[in-house]
């Protein structure tokens, strides 16, 4: 292991043992801490220490923690500075913990009396955008879960969003580019199958375009293409080329065919195509 990670090491396992015994052996014993106590409208009395000996009073502190706790060696602890709370009777001591060339600094906060530490202060708004972050990421691996469990004929992955229509008819979106090898192989035989429902379908033909680029957002948010799209319902990235061009053509007519509720007949009801839909 590398110096520097073994720094990160070590200071993240102080801090954690700084805040644990905080939190499990020094959360206020015996004591109740009332709102008058942060309150800023609470005078200054003889009690309040200055600045200065608040800093001393957190690096002491931290180093020498009644006796319970020691810290490593190479383990350096400098005070950055000691600002007012405006807001509350509070001190807020920026510390500066060090080891092997890495270091990270530590907020905590004092009453002016020296009376009462807080280990560890959070930045409510940051902390907000954290979790806010992290609910995002856990909603996009939930929803890629799901997608690769939701598939269906020819690997196309099932929405359950609405059909999306135009004038009434489902539409069929195709995105590619001239310069993708793939979309030139899946491009004709798109274009041969929503050739068959014309009437029935509205095509919405994509090659280095930026329209629809909603829809292209929203079921492929890591771009890429060929990406097929039809009515919303069933989408998917990539070529059927391990299908075949034939096996390919009727998997797109059958998922239409689905969409437009088996119509046109003569296009819908040949055996194999009304096979591929009871697999749907």
């Amino acid at each position: 292991m590398e110096m520097k990670a073994v720094g990160v090491l070590i200071i993240g396992l102080v801090i954690g043992v700084i805040v644990g015994c905080a939190v499990g052996a020094f959360v206020l014993p015996q004591q109740v801490l009332s709102f008058s106590a942060l309150n800023t409208n609470t005078p200054t009395n003889a009690n309040t220490i200055t600045p200065e000996a608040a800093g001393e009073k957190v690096t002491d502190f931290i180093s020498n923690y009644s006796g319970y706790f020691r810290l490593p060696p190479g383990v350096d602890i400098a005070l950055i500075n000691v600002t007012e709370v405006e807001t509350a009777n509070l001190y807020k001591i920026a510390i500066n913990i060090s080891a092997m060339g890495k270091s990270e600094t530590v907020e905590s906060y004092m009453t002016k009396d020296g009376k009462l530490l807080f280990l560890g202060g959070i930045d409510i708004e940051e902390f907000e955008e954290m979790v806010e972050q992290q609910r995002k990421e856990a909603e996009n691996r939930t929803r890629e879960q799901q997608q690769q469990q939701n598939t269906t004929i020819g690997n196309f992955i099932v929405s359950g969003d609405e059909i999306c229509t135009e004038d009434g008819k489902p539409i069929i979106y195709f995105f590619g580019s001239e310069r993708c090898g793939y979309c030139k192989w899946e491009h004709p035989i798109v274009v041969n199958v929503t050739s068959k429902f014309e009437g029935y379908i509205s095509f919405h033909e994509n090659i280095d375009t930026t329209r629809d680029s909603e829809i292209f957002d929203k079921y492929n948010p890591r771009g890429g293409v060929p990406t097929l799209v039809l009515g919303c319902k069933y989408y998917r990235v990539g070529a059927g080329t391990s299908l075949g061009k034939e096996q390919e053509a009727k998997i797109l007519t059958a998922l239409i065919c689905n969409l437009t509720e088996n119509k046109p007949v003569d296009v819908c009801s040949t055996p194999e195509i009304q096979a591929l839909i009871a697999r749907i």
